[in-house]
């Protein structure tokens, strides 16, 4: 379980850094929500399309570095299929709610509007994610860990910057990083260590069915 719990580390670690730096220190309503919704906004879809699949190869490795775990390529390869169509999903499900969230209820909060957006894009994550361990109890763990993972993650990385009303104009600064890979290490270790402890429950349980 540990050893999943570090790959999820690493894989989104390194992954959410990148956003953060984008971001001004806001991973996902910088890094994530903010291009995907100007895109959209201005109708320009080339580009909406181009950050998509950039997000997507940020998923998909946060997959493969998961699917190490597993120690059999086959298996990183499918995660990292359902980890870059997790993010790609997710990014757009994201931005759905830090929107109706910021007009119904919180204005420019963008604090609480970092783990809600943040909470859900993990939400969804940990869905496709689970998919590879073929069965609904799976789905569903993965889905509320990566759900209360990442939106813990949003709200240690909004408390450490003492929650500001907006992302930093600060751009590819170390702090952003940090902030990012904070919200990513917490995230991503919650995941992992989910990960890990389902995976080992199914072989447990496949190695009893093979001695009935």
């Amino acid at each position: 379980m540990m050893r999943f719990a570090f790959f999820g580390v690493v894989g989104c670690g390194i992954v959410w850094a990148g956003l953060g730096t984008l971001g001004g220190g806001f991973a996902i309503t910088g890094g994530v929500v903010t291009p995907v919704f100007g895109a959209i906004f201005s109708e320009d879809y080339l580009a909406l399309l181009v950050y998509a699949l950039f997000l997507s190869i940020g998923g998909a490795f946060v997959g493969a570095v998961l699917g190490l775990g597993l120690r059999k390529g086959r298996n990183a390869v499918v995660m990292a299929l359902l980890g870059a169509v997790g993010v790609f999903l997710g990014s757009f499900v994201a931005t759905a709610v830090y929107f109706l969230v910021s007009w119904g209820f919180f204005g420019e909060g963008y604090g609480i509007l970092e783990a809600l957006s943040a909470a859900a894009l993990g939400l969804v994550v940990g869905a496709l994610l689970g998919l590879s361990l073929r069965s609904f109890m799976g789905i569903a763990v993965l889905a509320l860990m990566g759900l209360g993972g990442f939106g813990m993650g949003g709200l240690v990385a909004a408390a450490l910057q003492g929650f500001p009303l907006q992302p930093s104009e600060a751009l590819f600064s170390f702090r952003s990083a940090t902030f990012g890979a904070v919200e990513g290490i917490i995230g991503g270790a919650s995941l992992g260590a989910a990960f890990g402890y389902l995976e080992r429950r199914k072989l447990v349980e496949e190695r009893r069915a093979r001695f009935r």
